[in-house]
C-alpha cells in the first residue's frame, strides 16, 4: 500500500510541478500601442471654413443659375426672330 501511495504523492507532486511551470511559462502582455498623437485643432476653424465654403459654392451655383436662365431667354428670342423656311418655288407644283 505504501508504494501506491508514494507513486500517488509523486503524481501529485509532479502535477502541481508542471501547473507552476506552465503558468511561469506564459507570455507577457503586449505592450501598450502608442498612438501618435494628432495636433489638437480647434473645430469650430474648421466648420467655419466648411461653412464659407458652403457659403460659396452656393453663391456660384446661384451665378451659374441666373447665366443659364440668360441663355434659355437668348435662345428662346433667338427662335422666334427665325424665318419661317419657305419651300422653294422650283417644288410647287402649278395650279
Amino acid at each position: 500500500m505504501s508504494l501506491l501511495r508514494g507513486y500517488s504523492l509523486r503524481s501529485v507532486i509532479g502535477a502541481v510541478i508542471c501547473t507552476i511551470a506552465l503558468s511561469a511559462c506564459k507570455t507577457p502582455p503586449p505592450a501598450p500601442v502608442e498612438r501618435k498623437k494628432e495636433p489638437t485643432v480647434d473645430l469650430s476653424d474648421k466648420v467655419q471654413s466648411l461653412e464659407r465654403q458652403l457659403r460659396e459654392r452656393d453663391k456660384r451655383i446661384e451665378e451659374l443659375e441666373s447665366q443659364l436662365e440668360a441663355l434659355k431667354l437668348i435662345d428662346q428670342e433667338h427662335e422666334k426672330q427665325r424665318k419661317p423656311i419657305r419651300p422653294p418655288a422650283t417644288l410647287e407644283s402649278p395650279p
